[in-house]
């Protein structure tokens, strides 16, 4: 029974405690955390859109490597292929010099000596006598083999000194056009 005076009386003398300043105190600091968990949130955000935007990048990045990467390849295979055209093409100039080398060399000796001098105008002789009959003009120089060649008519047996002489070199296996 003594319990429940002391405790009325005792509730009854105790001064009322004014909460309000802890209550404000209490409440400004749950504003505070919940301002910093906004910014964190709001970094942690930024720093996963920029991990997505670095990610997007680096993948970009590969694919464009990669397409460098075939690109150069196909620049690599046509210098090949045109490193090759061009080793044709100097294996085909060079038999070309051989062949003109060898052409000098047959000329050279043709007029190396009087001798092979006589010759060459007397097989020229007989192919133009080969394509002309008695009424061409040029006849009367070449029916004996004895006619100077120098001394033809030009204008009238050009045609066919060029012909027997391109004949007769082909004999030696030089082309005239």
């Amino acid at each position: 029974m003594g319990n429940d005076i002391f405790n009325k009386t005792e509730l009854a003398n105790i001064p009322k405690i004014d909460l309000s300043y802890t209550t404000n105190l209490a409440s400004g600091i749950q504003v505070q955390i919940e301002e910093s968990n906004k910014r964190t949130q709001q970094i942690a955000e930024e720093a996963y859109n920029n991990r997505q935007r670095m990610q997007k990048a680096i993948e970009q990045t590969a694919t464009n490597t990669a397409e460098t990467n075939v690109q150069l390849q196909k620049v690599v295979e046509n210098q090949n292929a045109y490193i090759d055209v061009l080793k044709d093409q100097l294996s085909t100039q060079k038999q070309q010099r051989e062949l003109n080398e060898h052409q000098l060399t047959v000329l050279k000796n043709i007029f190396a000596s009087g001798e092979d001098g006589v010759v060459v105008e007397k097989e020229i002789m007989k192919l133009i006598q080969e394509q002309i009959d008695s009424n061409h003009p040029l006849w009367d120089y070449v029916k004996d083999k004895g006619g100077d060649i120098a001394v033809v008519g030009v204008t009238a047996g050009a045609p066919i000194i060029y012909g027997a002489i391109k004949m007769y070199l082909a004999s030696k296996g030089i082309s005239l056009p």
